[in-house]
């Protein structure tokens, strides 16, 4: 299981925290059983920076994990722009999405942002799969948001009032797993 910081939108803004306030990302309560204070168990190096070239990238992003002696569990601890089990930050799963749903075809897509087409298709048919489970968790807390009911609607006016990584936070706090 992975717990979300939110607020942290960018790679660089999450390294200079572990850096030099790593303090502010100590996991307060373990995300299973809600005791307090986890220890702090090492942590895994993660390539998460795909966009910047080899000699100016921030890799490798150093990914802190919990353990819990209440429960036994572990649990790592993501900034908010960083996706559990993904490639790609939110931000770029946003472009290329948006490009996709504006009418875009996936090869043109492609030429525009760094994942392959069958990537950028395949992240378009994830959210229309769960389409149903994220609206229903994102109008508790924009209900304006149930006046779309289309997908291509829906999405569009999201993004227009968020960020993917803040919409999957969102989605993330209210139980909603993302693939």
């Amino acid at each position: 299981m992975a717990c979300i910081f939110p607020g942290i939108i960018s790679l660089v803004q999450y390294v200079n925290l572990l850096k030099h306030e790593p303090e502010t990302l100590k996991l307060a309560q373990c995300p299973y059983c809600s005791k307090s204070n986890p220890w702090r168990h090492g942590g895994y190096l993660r390539e998460s920076d795909r966009i910047n070239p080899s000699n100016d990238s921030l890799n490798p992003i150093f990914i802190q994990r919990y353990y819990c002696p209440g429960c036994g569990k572990t649990c790592s601890v993501l900034p908010e722009s960083i996706p559990p089990r993904r490639w790609y930050l939110w931000e770029t799963q946003q472009e290329a999405t948006l490009l996709l749903l504006l009418g875009g075809s996936a090869q043109a897509a492609e030429k525009q942002v760094k994942p392959s087409r069958h990537t950028i298709k395949r992240w378009v048919a994830w959210l229309i799969s769960q389409f149903k489970l994220y609206k229903d968790a994102l109008c508790t807390h924009f209900p304006e948001l149930g006046l779309f009911t289309e997908l291509i609607e829906f999405w569009k006016h999201v993004f227009d009032k968020l960020s993917l990584s803040k919409a999957m936070y969102l989605c993330h706090t209210s139980g909603v797993s993302m693939p």
